[in-house]
């Protein structure tokens, strides 16, 4: 790209009659230049339209539009001599410069359109397709965290509550606590995709032109389904991209709490769950230490991601004509979503290699004290008490023991029927023998749980099952947008390259 292209593009002589200062390219254009990268392809499609749009009305004469378009195929197949400097400004006009190179019909691309229209469609586009990979991610996520918790079903470990053993549950019904979560993000998603795929193209500045564009054809002629219904709005609407980031939280979050989880449950205190080695990384002092790197990303990509959607946040908060909006915006909505769909996957491939040691989750409900609601429950219904006296027998029986340096494991019927007494229950020891036997066993205590949605191993089934089959109806969705997307790309890209032909 010369140096008498760059003057044109950044409309120096005319306007402006000095050059951008070397600060204010090496900050400011610098900084914009950088946040418009991912954009490329997409500003590319955008062009292509809104020319052969103009082409097709006569706006623009049918020779100077072939010039255009044909330059427009070659600069979408990123030739080695496009390499875009900040000293051009931002990508539009890069583009243009590099254009104006090529070919004067370049002076037509602007025609009846701001910078802003293409750009700003442009990542219209981009955070399409990456929502349509977040939702892919998090859906292989969903189906891991399901295949893992049927084979786990029957895998007994301790429920915690306050990081304190609470109840008997299994490995298996603890996983699905976040497949399901994983699901409502796919809704979440879905349902901002369906916003985000309106196009903003053929607004003019932001109200609209003078020369009309068909705004239903320029939509269509990229995959949208229809175009932002108001041209001002078009141009200026913020709130998807912070919708972008609020999900990209929600996600991460949803997705930290098992990796915050399973550093617990991975340390050598508890030693529930093994990581393989290639989710671990060596300590450089420390030659005993497995440390588990890959969740510990996790949870800094989380934590990164909040501070990025308060930032998005305070950029709307402006008057509604102003660029502080879109300045970083266009690098940091899709970047969010990105990154949590790179983290969805890497939860998934950690927990596809986990091994999970039956043995010390067992050793973990020795003392039974995870049973004690159970016990509580079962006396309130033999005995015919309320489970508030319920509760206070069981409570006094484990003080009891505990004075004696023993735990629930080593109470005996007799135990159980003095601590009734002390609270003016009777029962005879028939009545009791199986109640506490029965209550007392972590594997009989879940195998109870067999309501809607519970730990009971054919619960953990049915709820796979349930999960597999809405992965499959959610995926075959995604899959639609996103192939209704291509095939209008390939349908653009032909037309162009038709156009182009007819020359000859």
């Amino acid at each position: 790209m010369n140096h008498d292209a760059r003057v044109a593009a950044l409309e120096i002589g005319e306007r402006l009659l000095q050059e951008p200062s070397e600060r204010l390219v090496n900050t400011a254009f610098a900084s914009e230049l950088t946040a418009q990268t991912g954009l490329v392809r997409a500003v590319g499609w955008v062009d292509l339209a809104h020319t052969l749009r103009l082409a097709s009305d006569g706006v623009i004469p049918a020779p100077a539009a072939r010039e255009l378009v044909a330059a427009l195929l070659d600069l979408q197949v990123a030739p080695e001599s496009f390499a875009p400097r900040a000293e051009f400004g931002d990508l539009y006009t890069n583009r243009e410069a590099w254009l104006t190179g090529k070919t004067s019909s370049a002076a037509w691309l602007g025609v009846a359109r701001a910078r802003r229209e293409a750009l700003t469609t442009a990542f219209h586009l981009t955070l399409c397709d990456a929502l349509c990979g977040l939702g892919d991610a998090l859906l292989t996520s969903a189906e891991t965290f399901s295949e893992t918790s049927l084979r786990h079903k029957g895998s007994l470990m301790p429920d915690y509550t306050y990081l304190q053993a609470a109840q008997p549950t299994t490995f298996g019904h603890y996983l699905q606590t976040f497949a399901f979560p994983v699901l409502r993000d796919v809704d979440r998603v879905v349902a901002l995709h369906a916003r985000a795929d309106q196009c903003p193209a053929g607004i003019g500045s932001s109200n609209g032109s003078t020369i009309r564009q068909d705004r239903w054809a320029l939509a269509a002629s990229l995959g949208f389904p229809a175009p932002v219904r108001h041209a001002r709005d078009a141009m200026w609407l913020h709130d998807l991209s912070i919708e972008a980031c609020s999900i990209a939280v929600a996600a991460s979050v949803n997705l930290d709490r098992l990796a915050e989880d399973l550093m617990i449950f991975a340390s050598a205190e508890f030693g529930f769950v093994r990581l393989a080695d290639r989710h671990a990384r060596a300590s450089k002092i420390m030659p005993q230490k497995r440390n588990p790197f890959a969740l510990a990303f996790v949870r800094a990509t989380a934590n990164r991601l909040i501070g990025v959607q308060t930032g998005v946040s305070a950029a709307g908060r402006t008057p509604s004509g102003q660029m502080d909006n879109r300045l970083f915006v266009y690098a940091a909505a899709p970047d969010a979503v990105t990154s949590v769909a790179e983290a969805a996957l890497l939860v998934a491939e950690c927990l596809k290699d986990l091994t999970f040691d039956a043995a010390r989750a067992g050793a973990a409900l020795a003392d039974r004290s995870v049973c004690a609601t159970d016990l509580a429950e079962r006396l309130s219904a033999k005995a015919k008490i309320d489970y508030r006296r319920a509760h206070g027998i069981v409570g006094a029986l484990m003080s009891g023991l505990e004075a004696t340096g023993q735990t629930l494991a080593d109470a005996t019927v007799d135990d159980v029927l003095a601590s009734l007494r002390a609270a003016d229950v009777f029962l005879d020891r028939k009545h009791i023998q199986q109640v506490v036997f029965t209550a007392l066993d972590p594997a009989a205590c879940v195998a109870a749980r067999t309501d809607y949605g519970c730990a009971a191993e054919t619960e953990v089934a049915a709820m796979a099952e349930e999960l597999k089959s809405e992965i499959r109806v959610k995926r075959d969705a995604l899959q639609a947008l996103r192939g209704r997307r291509e095939e209008a790309i390939d349908r653009l890209l032909g037309e162009a390259a038709a156009f182009v032909s007819e020359a000859g």
